[in-house]
């Protein structure tokens, strides 16, 4: 990068102005000559009378425009120390920024001028301190310069995936000062961009990369594009700031917050009495219209909180941080962590040894408890195989009562028949045959055929072990079903038959053979307590009731004493001569399976009545907890 001077000898301004005496001196006449030697002496003459005070002191510079541009920018700053020290050479040492930090390092120069973010890297690593502020009119700041005919490059998230051109990573308004709008943009420059070209100072070598489309983009110092319009370099136009932003602290276009302007520092060896009179005259210093002047030192807290959210500089630590400074740091949060992990431990380890051995205690126990279920398993099943066959059982007993009737009931269409055969055979004997008459006869034959059929087959459902089924029924067409098999043993016992079925009943989720049996139960309790009754009579009745249907068995008996009924449903308990006190039980067993009620009332008129109610089927036709 641009060395200038800094790689030869430092160049004095003292003797930069005694450069426009020319050889032509000799030339002039013997009474120049003569008014020089004159001059020399007195010179000579007054130096000697005065104590001995020449001083010499270097100023090193970040030169980011070059050496000789350096020279000129900053000549009014060492010719105005000189003025304010007489006696005193100023030289100003141009230097890039690796240089100007061994310079520092090494104790070469007496001040320096750098740039905001660079100063504060200096005034922590080498304890420089700064005694002005430069006054520039011009702020310090980052433009992105693109150039105008992009129409791709409208924010800083466009500058995804491209090339962008830096004088370098460590300039402080030529990169870092835009890398914390890009941050804040969502972009690192380190891994969202194309490429991150350093082109080194001079700093005009960014404008040209863009111009020649080397790049996408560029970044420079605040004002530097106008500088170059103005001088002709670039034309007007050409290029453009990216995503500007609005500040009143300059006309320039800017892409970034503004800093404080460049400091002037002493370093840590210059005496203090040196540094109090190089900043007297530099603030005494009246510059000329456009140059640039001194004020009082600056706060520089905004370059220290662009650093902070970067992590770069002075706070690059709180990016890496080895362990060793991590722990010596934080020795005493690592050693209450490592005295509570080590109670952790122990804890673990006494709740593990305690697991351990209610663990083990607990497998007795579920051996013990399966052992248990099996056994409560192997009852269930033995006592829903007793049930089964005491169902079947009491199926038996209410067809052994019904048998009569079913005899009666099989004998009616088996007589139709033997008649029907006894006519046909009659007929045919005769001569001429009748052919319809006999077609008719053994149709009617058929039908009573078929009747025959039906009784036997209701018996054989009826009898029939089985699973129970559970399935949506209606109420009213289980109760005829169970009327069509009572109707012979009802009419063998002279009871006549009554229906009253509403219509529309709710469905009830039920077996339909279970439902049966204890209607049939309680039909055939019914006929026995009218026994000796004159007209009796037997009403089967359905209803809707209480969000369910009912079904009720209506007797015109003798009814029952308050003792009986009390001990209606108890097991073995029964006021017949021959019957073993199972019936009732064994339907309020079936009925409350089918979560349902079976009651009985007294009759008003005489008798009793039976109640069996179930709830309304869910839509489903199924519910939770349903017996299957």
């Amino acid at each position: 990068m641009g060395g200038g001077p800094a790689a030869g000898r430092p160049l004095s301004f003292s003797e930069g102005e005694n450069r426009s005496v020319g050889r032509n001196n000799r030339l002039r006449g013997r009474a120049v000559r003569r008014f020089v030697v004159l001059l020399v002496a007195a010179v000579v003459f007054v130096a000697g009378l005065a104590p001995a005070r020449a001083e010499t002191i270097r100023i090193g510079v970040l030169a980011f425009l070059g050496a000789e541009r350096s020279l000129e920018e900053w000549g009014p700053t060492a010719r105005a120390v000189e003025a304010g020290l007489p006696g005193t050479t100023v030289i100003i040492v141009p230097y890039d920024h690796a240089g100007l930090d061994r310079a520092v390092a090494a104790g070469e120069i007496d001040f320096l001028i750098t740039n905001p973010g660079h100063y504060v890297e200096l005034e922590v690593a080498h304890g420089v301190s700064r005694i002005a502020t430069l006054e520039s009119g011009q702020p310090v700041a980052a433009a992105i310069v693109v150039r105008s005919e992009r129409s791709d490059l409208r924010d800083l998230a466009d500058l995804a995936g491209k090339r962008v051109a830096v004088v370098g990573t460590t300039a402080f308004g030529g990169f870092q000062a835009a890398w914390r709008e890009l941050a804040a943009a969502g972009l690192d420059p380190f891994r969202d961009l194309a490429g991150l070209d350093s082109v080194g100072f001079p700093m005009t070598g960014v404008l040209d990369a863009v111009l020649t489309n080397r790049v996408d983009a560029g970044i420079v110092r605040a004002c530097l594009l106008e500088q170059r319009e103005a001088d002709g370099a670039v034309a007007r136009g050409a290029l453009r700031v990216l995503a500007p932003r609005s500040t009143a602290a300059t006309s320039c276009r800017v892409s970034s917050r503004v800093y404080p302007d460049w400091p002037i520092a002493k370093l840590r060896g210059t005496a203090p009495d040196l540094a109090k009179r190089v900043a007297t005259a530099l603030l005494t210093f009246r510059p000329a219209p456009g140059q640039a002047g001194w004020t009082v030192p600056l706060d520089y807290q905004p370059v220290h909180e662009a650093f902070r959210d970067l992590k770069i500089g002075p706070y690059e630590s709180l990016r890496h941080v080895s362990a060793r400074e991590l722990l010596a740091r934080y020795w005493q949060v690592f050693a209450v962590l490592g005295i509570a992990l080590g109670a952790w431990g122990v804890h673990v380890l006494r709740v593990e040894r305690l697991v351990r051995r209610r663990t083990a205690e607990l497998a007795t126990v579920n051996i013990d408890l399966r052992r248990e279920i099996e056994q409560r398993r192997r009852a269930e099943e033995r006592e829903a195989q007793h049930r089964r066959e005491l169902d079947h059982a009491a199926r038996l007993s209410i067809l052994g009562e019904m048998a009569g009737g079913m005899a009666h009931e099989l004998n009616q269409p088996l007589a139709a028949i033997a008649n029907y055969a006894d006519g046909c055979e009659l007929r045919l004997k005769t001569a001429p045959v009748d052919t319809a008459a006999l077609i008719g006869a053994t149709r009617r034959i058929r039908q009573q055929a078929d009747r025959a059929a039906q009784v036997v087959q209701r018996m054989r459902a009826f009898l029939r072990k089985r699973e129970p089924v559970h399935a949506p029924l209606d109420l009213a067409e289980v109760a005829g079903e169970a009327l069509e098999l009572f109707e012979g043993p009802a009419r063998r016992a002279g009871v006549a038959v009554e229906t009253v079925f509403a219509a529309g009943l709710p469905a009830v989720l039920g077996d339909r053979i279970q439902l049966q049996q204890v209607l049939l139960n309680l039909m055939q309790n019914a006929v026995d307590a009218s026994a000796g009754v004159p007209a009796a009579t037997l009403r089967v009745e359905t209803a809707a009731h209480d969000g369910g249907a009912c079904v009720a068995v209506v007797d015109r008996g003798s009814g029952m004493p308050a003792d009986v009924k009390a001990r209606l449903f108890e097991p073995f308990f029964t006021t017949k001569p021959t019957g073993l006190g199972l019936g009732l039980a064994l339907c309020r067993s079936i009925v409350e399976e089918h979560r349902g009620r079976l009651e009985a009332a007294d009759n008003p008129g005489g008798g009793t009545v039976m109640r069996l109610w179930l709830p309304a089927a869910p839509d489903d036709g199924r519910e939770d907890g349903d017996p299957r």
